[in-house]
């Protein structure tokens, strides 16, 4: 006998039916009289760091006699529903770890309306203040208040092959500043240029349209694309200079640059040596070794070249911050826990030995693991050399309107970095300038429709700690 309304209905019916004998075995367990729901949920983007807590977990809740869920949810996901679950009131989780860059979508109106847990005297009676790479606090703050914890520095070196290095006859001890290194790059790419115009060796991998790596470079060289206040910088003669020296790297017959990608392709690049630097905050160094094992032993660290002779030799990229919702149901032992998985040096070490990710408490920096030579990098400590790096990180400021500046950024990277490839040098800075400068107050202008982002002169020097 067949189901007169067809196999489509029919299927929805034996699901529905067969959820509902579920909920109905179900339901009664899980009110059984050892059922017990968690006394706190945190929510997190990234696998590696979910699975650590969940190894953390069990000896905190016998500790405390508590229940604490970790809930792994998507990047996207989670920033999404989180921001309309805030806005309505509606159920979230007690704690969330955010990602770099997304901080200012939670704090665009009015401070008290954020959905999040203002930490900043907390922070400050806690003595953390003190204990923690205070340039990391600016990540997570809005208007002179902190939202999150930072979970870690990512302070960035340059990864090499010193192989390679050695074979070419460069000195790397002499690569200082970007002039330096942008005149060797020059030397190496036409010295290993073959007959069909294509060299075997570029300097440097280095992303065609900025992006990520223009940003770290901009932070390197004191500007962001907002300062402290909220007020639009990237279009200051300190940007101009790194934007036009961007643009000779990655076209024309200066360039000594190649975009590596990601993933395979990245691999590959650093495999066939078709560029001898890399760009390599700790958590990348993490990954080249897991991904790559057949470099062990032919990569080195050393610091940035500077923009100017004893500059700053490093800087930042990436990040995650833990933040507490305005709805969590036991704020005193949700800060326990954040003690517990961000700051504690029990945790901390053999984490680091997993992650290689500098923490940002600078007590945990004199843990045993972090003084382990590295045999994939060339017997290296790599938690002497980024932890050597990380009190100099550049502070970078996430505002509600980072996603907006970002893109107008790279419109007018992109539109220098064409006028460069078609004209040359002849006019380029003057070019740059009015692009960048035609970006940024197309920024301000959004920016000014929003009352709530004007904060007072005395809220930002107090939130510098100034």
């Amino acid at each position: 006998m067949k189901f007169p309304y067809g196999p489509a209905p029919l299927a929805i019916l034996i699901i529905a039916v067969l959820t509902g004998i579920a909920l109905a075995v179900w339901g009664p367990l899980s009110h059984a009289p050892d059922y017990r729901p968690p006394d706190l949920v945190l929510a997190t983007f990234v696998p590696e760091q979910a699975e650590v807590y969940h190894n953390a977990i069990p000896e905190f809740e016998k500790q405390n006699n508590c229940k604490i869920e970790i809930e792994l949810v998507d990047q996207n996901a989670l920033q999404s529903r989180l921001q309309s679950a805030l806005q309505v009131g509606a159920d979230v989780p007690d704690m969330v770890e955010l990602m770099y860059g997304t901080m200012g979508v939670f704090t665009k109106g009015p401070l008290e309306d954020v959905g999040l847990v203002d930490l900043t005297d907390k922070i400050k009676a806690s003595g953390l203040y003190d204990r923690l790479v205070t340039n990391r606090l600016s990540k997570w703050s809005s208007r002179g208040h902190v939202f999150a914890l930072p979970h870690d520095v990512h302070p960035v070196l340059l990864c090499y092959r010193r192989d390679l290095m050695e074979q070419l006859g460069i000195d790397i001890n002499k690569l200082t500043t970007w002039e330096e290194f942008s005149r060797v790059g020059r030397e190496v790419v036409k010295k290993t240029m073959r007959p069909d115009g294509v060299p075997e060796h570029y300097m440097i991998d280095m992303q065609s349209d900025g992006n990520d790596t223009l940003i770290l470079l901009l932070l390197q060289h004191g500007v962001g694309l907002f300062d402290a206040a909220g007020n639009v910088t990237f279009d200051s003669p300190a940007a101009l200079d790194v934007v036009c020296w961007y643009v000779k790297q990655v076209e024309g017959p200066t360039r000594i640059s190649f975009p590596c990608g990601e993933g395979q392709n990245f691999a590959k690049a650093m495999i066939d040596g078709l560029c001898l630097f890399y760009f390599c905050p700790d958590w990348r160094a993490n990954r080249i070794e897991l991904e790559i094992p057949s470099l062990s032993g032919k990569l080195a660290l050393m610091p940035m070249p500077a923009w100017e002779p004893g500059g700053l030799r490093t800087s930042t990229w990436g990040g995650a911050g833990l933040a507490f919702t305005k709805q969590c149901r036991n704020f005193d032992l949700a800060w326990k826990l954040a003690m517990y998985l961000y700051y504690d040096r029990a945790q901390l070490g053999p984490r680091y030995a997993v992650t290689h990710i500098l923490p940002p408490l600078k007590s945990a920096w004199d843990l045993p693991q972090l003084s382990e030579s590295s045999p994939f990098y060339s017997n290296q400590s790599l938690g002497k050399v980024y932890s050597a790096m990380a009190p100099f990180v550049p502070e970078e400021h996430d505002f509600a309107y980072n996603t907006i500046a970002n893109g107008k950024l790279s419109e007018a990277f992109t539109n220098a970095s064409y006028y460069y490839k078609v004209h040359g040098e002849d006019g380029l800075r003057e070019y740059a300038r009015a692009e960048l400068k035609r970006c940024a107050d197309h920024v301000r202008l959004v920016m000014a429709r929003n009352v709530f982002l004007k904060p007072q002169p005395a809220q930002v020097s107090e939130a510098s700690g100034k």
